[in-house]
């Protein structure tokens, strides 16, 4: 009976609200008071399991216990909850009576954030005194007042850090300083408790990021201010708001997506990570530990919460897709920390059914993506390679690149304001310059004189103050006080390809430069190959290779000519062909390159001509003894003049000289005797052709 009269009195009240202006606990009450009560019911604590640990940390502008309650209802095993509410919205330095509880009641793993609505806040230090640190004791108390337990792991969630705490505008950072200090503390009947703080986001379709970049950097090296945040806030959540316009490119694959999603959502912390070790020490350190982006299910809002006007099941797949990414980046990390916004809006229209429905619909994906997620990132897109959940085209969607220049830290730093060059090896350089810039990139004065050193990749490159010298290594420039200039310097190179000059400072980002040195003249041209035997007829290829006085390859086209017996084709390039005549000789080829020339020596011999043997056919009464004549590629050789003598056993029986027909063959004709006979060539000659001089084994008997 008690618990069916829990579940009515909640659905009374819960009713009561939404009749009520906004902000309400549920834009569903009597569906969230039932589902409320059987969590509550049936609750119990649940092992971890082997799933990743996560800190989610919740802003909800109104339906903060529907939120919370469709989260207990697919709750990962793993992740603990923290759910804020917020003021009332006609005194906002009020807090809300019988909702923390509520929310406590989904389990240990669900914990509550008492949003302190700042400029409501401003307006009662400004009454009281202008003491932030009284202000955060009083809230405190008014915590406890309205049921919030922090020894029951509810705390703090200050709503939010302006844009004049990121800027250092006045004296706002040491307002919000005493502040969480203030918070923390409480007075002495309350237990010390770290909080959480949301600081105002930029629009991830911002188009030049250097000014707010400059910005952000300035604030990291503000070292006292991290030192208070680390010792007061547990939960850093900069507002990170995405556009749809920025994240449904069409065509555009998943990891495309996913990475630019936390390049936007990462920025800070990634920033951090890119800074100098030593300035930035205060804030990496805290970061690392704390930051908790505050990622977007604000539906459906064309400003203010990002741009999220698209059919609710499109608005599923981008908490989806937004959970994925979350996890996919931390996981180097011990556990997982961010959160998302949540403050529904009916822009569409809809009827209060349908949009009760619908946004009901987006936290049961959201729940789903976060529970799911708990055994690998990508399952918050649903089956692992089915990506049902991360889907979600925007018609005009385009990637915003700004967010990538977080990856590197910038400024105060150094910029060569002389363009790239192209160099002949062993020539001086035009002159070069450098600027002194500050993190926005623009011309910032040194206050003391300035040692800048510049050096080359290049082993053999220098540099002098002088178009003449003296040259040496690496120069040391000095940039006097006062100035954002440093002294201009030449560069020399004996190596050709793309050396990088560089400039460094203490305290500066190098800057770099990359120069193109190319070959000087020819110095010495070398024909490969440097010696050779050509067959008349035959051809042979031939390469240049020029080279400058310093060694480095010269690409200028060489001019070809021959003094051999031959033809050398093409007559200009790298290479050529050398086709020798019929007629034996002697000479060379030659390559010039510029006004120097090299060459390579040529013989061309005569071709080699062999017998491949001798045929005999026997007639009715006549012998035929054919000679067969080859060249030194397997073809017959016709004209050639062959000494022929045909023996009878050991006598000879005739002897002359033939001529080889067309066929490269001459032939004998003998009456036909029993027998053995066998054929001696000798004499063989042929024009442009050398006989090897040997007479194959040739013996045939009958």
């Amino acid at each position: 009976m008690r618990k069916l009269l829990v579940a009515v009195t909640m659905a009374a009240v819960f009713a009561g609200e939404a009749a009520a202006a906004t902000p309400v606990p549920s834009l569903q009450p009597q569906a969230t008071a039932k589902l409320w009560a059987r969590l509550v019911r049936e609750h119990h604590p649940h092992a971890a399991g082997a799933c990743r640990p996560l800190r989610a940390v919740f802003y909800a502008q109104t339906d903060w216990l529907r939120l919370a309650t469709k989260l207990a209802a697919n709750a990962s095993p793993c992740a603990q909850y923290y759910i804020s509410i917020p003021p009332l919205a006609a005194d906002k330095t009020a807090f809300r009576n019988d909702q923390a509880w509520r929310i406590r009641a989904l389990g240990t793993s669900f914990h509550v954030l008492a949003e302190i609505n700042f400029t409501g806040w401003s307006q009662w230090v400004a009454a009281n005194g202008g003491d932030w640190h009284a202000a955060g004791v009083e809230v405190r108390r008014r915590m406890a007042a309205a049921g919030y337990d922090v020894k029951a792991g509810d705390t703090w969630v200050v709503n939010e850090f302006s844009s004049a705490v990121r800027r250092g505008l006045g004296t706002a950072r040491d307002q919000v300083r005493a502040l969480v200090r203030g918070l923390y503390e409480g007075d002495v009947t309350l237990p010390a408790a770290k909080g959480a703080v949301f600081i105002v986001g930029v629009g991830q379709n911002l188009g030049d990021a250097t000014a707010y970049k400059a910005t952000i950097q300035s604030w990291l090296q503000d070292a006292p201010f991290w030192g208070d945040m680390s010792t007061y806030v547990s939960d850093w959540g900069q507002e990170l708001y995405g556009d749809l316009r920025n994240y449904g490119v069409p065509g555009a694959p998943l990891p495309l997506r996913r990475d630019h999603l936390n390049d936007y959502l990462q920025h800070e912390l990634t920033l951090a990570n890119a800074g100098p070790p030593d300035t930035l020490a205060a804030a990496r350190s805290f970061l690392q530990a704390t930051y908790s982006p505050l990622a977007n299910a604000a539906w459906e809002w064309d400003n203010a919460y990002g741009w999220t006007a698209v059919p609710y099941d499109q608005m599923q797949n981008y908490v989806s897709a937004q959970v994925y990414a979350l996890r996919y980046v931390s996981q180097a990390a011990p556990f997982d920390h961010f959160g998302l916004a949540w403050s529904p809006k009916n822009l569409a229209g809809l009827s209060a059914a349908d949009f009760a429905n619908q946004t009901s619909a987006i936290l049961d994906r959201l729940g789903a993506a976060i529970h799911d997620s708990a055994s690998t990132p990508e399952a918050a897109c649903g089956p692992t390679g089915q990506n049902l959940w991360c889907n979600g085209q925007t018609d005009g969607a385009a990637f915003t690149e700004a967010w990538k220049t977080f990856a590197t830290w910038t400024g105060p730093g150094l910029n060569f304001t002389s363009t790239t060059q192209t160099l002949t090896a062993g020539q001086p350089s035009a002159v070069i310059t450098l600027q002194l810039t500050d993190a926005t990139g623009a011309a910032a004065p040194t206050p003391t004189d300035l040692a800048v050193t510049v050096t080359s990749s290049s082993p053999r490159g220098t540099f002098a103050t002088t178009p003449t010298g003296p040259w040496q290594n690496a120069l040391t420039l000095t940039s006097a006080a006062g100035q954002s200039v440093s002294p201009a310097f030449y560069y020399e190179d004996t190596l050709a390809g793309a050396p990088t000059i560089a400039a460094g400072a203490t305290g500066f980002n190098r800057a770099s430069q990359v120069e193109t040195v190319t070959a000087g003249p020819a110095a010495t041209v070398t024909v490969s190959p440097a010696s050779v035997r050509v067959v008349a007829g035959a051809t042979q290829p031939f390469t240049a290779k020029g080279v400058d006085a310093f060694g480095n390859a010269v690409t200028a086209t060489a001019n070809w000519a021959t003094t051999a017996p031959g033809t050398v084709a093409p007559a200009n390039g790298a290479s050529t062909t050398f086709t020798a005549d019929t007629t034996p000789g002697s000479g060379v080829v030659t390559a010039t390159i510029g006004t120097v020339s090299g060459s390579a020596a040529v013989t061309v011999a005569p071709r080699t001509l062999h017998v491949a043997g001798v045929r005999y056919d026997v007639g009715i009464r006549s012998l035929y003894a054919t000679v067969i004549l080859l060249d030194d590629r397997g073809r017959r050789v016709p004209g050639a003049t062959l000494a022929l003598f045909l023996y009878h056993g050991s006598k000879l029986d005739w002897h002359g000289t033939r001529l080889t027909s067309s066929l490269g063959s001459a032939t004998v004709r003998r009456p036909a005797k029993t027998g053995c006979y066998r054929m001696v060539v000798k004499g063989v000659t042929a024009p442009g052709f050398r006989w090897d001089g040997v007479t194959p084994l040739n013996r045939f008997c009958r």
